[in-house]
């Protein structure tokens, strides 16, 4: 009985001391493993936020700008033509003609900016009711030209505005004139006195008489201070063709 007592006694302390081993042996694990969880949760967690400043902000902000210039760069070189590209698509404005001014060639007929005149009085050319005159054309420029035929005549008043009728042609036509530099051409001009036609004459004073170089355009204007009649139905001049003058 001694025996089977002690026997259980020492079973039980067996059991007791391998419970308390046990449970040393859990108490041991649960703190490494609790300690470790620890660790590395810290661990973990001071990698994360330490890893996302430092690849978020070097990688986005810095390739945003350096892309963006690209195209705003290249863009306005590749959009803009060449001034070069296409030379014949518009004229230039100096292929527009420029109006220019006609120069009298050397022999061609005569215009009134390249003459002078004057009517002059003829020794002994009164007549009844009329007088004759002679009304000279001289080359006053630098180049020769011709005159040919009648030229035109007629009373001006002071404005240069016509009074009546233009004188008549007589005589037959003559050959072409050739006027060097300073030569001159004449022809006999008729004037009749106004007065002789009374009131149907309508007398106002002229200034001078305007003369057309004949197949010329342009005119001057000799001053002659006579009388002369409005009424275009009264002729009071009559003019020949322009010969050489002697």
């Amino acid at each position: 009985m001694t025996t089977l007592l002690g026997s259980k006694r020492w079973i039980a302390a067996v059991m007791a001391a391998g419970a308390l081993a046990a449970v040393t042996g859990c108490t041991a694990s649960g703190s490494d493993g609790g300690t470790a969880a620890t660790s590395a949760g810290t661990a973990g967690a001071s990698a994360i936020p330490s890893a996302a400043p430092t690849t978020a902000p070097s990688t986005a902000p810095s390739a945003a700008p350096s892309a963006a210039p690209g195209p705003t760069g290249t863009a306005p070189a590749s959009a803009t033509p060449s001034a070069s590209a296409a030379p014949g698509d518009a004229p230039s404005p100096s292929a527009s003609p420029s109006p220019s001014v006609a120069v009298p060639t050397a022999g061609g007929p005569c215009t009134a900016a390249q003459l002078t005149g004057a009517v002059e009085d003829q020794l002994g050319g009164g007549a009844a009711g009329s007088v004759y005159r002679t009304l000279v054309l001289t080359n006053a420029s630098d180049r020769e030209c011709t005159v040919q035929g009648y030229p035109g005549v007629s009373y001006v008043d002071a404005a240069g505005t016509q009074i009546g009728a233009p004188a008549e042609r007589d005589g037959t036509a003559a050959a072409a004139v050739t006027l060097a530099p300073g030569a001159s051409a004449s022809t006999t001009l008729q004037q009749t006195n106004a007065e002789n036609y009374g009131a149907d004459c309508g007398i106002t004073q002229a200034a001078g008489v305007r003369v057309y170089p004949p197949g010329a355009t342009d005119s001057l204007v000799l001053p002659q201070d006579i009388p002369a009649c409005s009424a275009a139905s009264i002729v009071l001049m009559r003019v020949g063709t322009l010969q050489p003058a002697s």
